[in-house]
């Protein structure tokens, strides 16, 4: 029996989340399209979510909706939060960041498009001030750019998250990473240890030359790129 079923569209964005955490610990999942179950099937299933990504635990024969509580049940389940427990609240706290980061990157989900004007007033400032956030929090736990974790002396569910969200942006938007680089380079150094860890970076690159520099898709995805470049 397969440890997990994984329903996400064909691109990375918030399914990167819990596939690279998948990949770390080994488990044994298959990627389905999310089109098995949404929309037509969401709200048969056991504890439905609003959209994908859907994690279902074929032991426990439970389903997960919201890419925050995956991870942390995954975390839960494989030891990987923080070794002190008042930690494992801010490894929530750096989950729930990603997941503010995604939706505010997207316009909000995509309820109205880019624009120069407000794109680079996102960038030069909340953008900004979102990578300092993690920076700071690296920085309270002796991160250094080529050394340590975000939250103490292992790796945790908090640096793969991390990587998931900063790595795969500036994968997709080259023209980030002297932004990543500027105001987070602690950060940016953890990204890439965690992209080169042995147990993901064969996944990585087996995404990145099936799918290229593919975000989140669609109009949201073009409008990006057109502000961006």
């Amino acid at each position: 029996m397969q440890d997990y079923e994984l329903y996400y569209w064909g691109l990375p964005f918030r399914g990167n989340f819990i596939q690279l955490f998948l990949e770390e610990v080994g488990a044994d999942y298959r990627k389905l399209d999310a089109s098995e179950v949404y929309p037509d099937k969401n709200l048969n299933i056991q504890y439905p979510g609003m959209a994908p990504p859907y994690l279902y635990d074929c032991r426990a024969q439970v389903w997960f909706a919201q890419m925050p509580a995956i991870l942390m049940h995954l975390a839960k389940a494989y030891h990987f939060l923080p070794d002190e427990p008042e930690q494992h609240t801010l490894a929530l706290k750096v989950i729930l960041d990603c997941n503010d980061i995604l939706m505010e990157i997207t316009n909000n989900n995509g309820t109205v498009m880019w624009d120069q004007d407000s794109w680079a007033e996102f960038r030069t400032h909340r953008l900004a001030d979102w990578m300092a956030i993690f920076e700071k929090t690296g920085q309270a736990h002796l991160l250094k750019p080529n050394a340590g974790y975000l939250l103490g002396s292992r790796l945790s569910v908090a640096d793969i998250a991390t990587a998931a969200l900063f790595g795969t942006l500036v994968h997709s938007f080259p023209e980030l990473a002297a932004d990543l680089e500027h105001n987070a380079p602690r950060v940016a150094g953890l990204c890439q240890r965690v992209e080169d860890r042995p147990s993901i970076r064969p996944f990585l690159e087996d995404q990145r030359k099936e799918l290229g520099k593919a975000y989140c898709g669609g109009q949201i995805e073009r409008s990006l790129r057109d502000v961006i470049r």
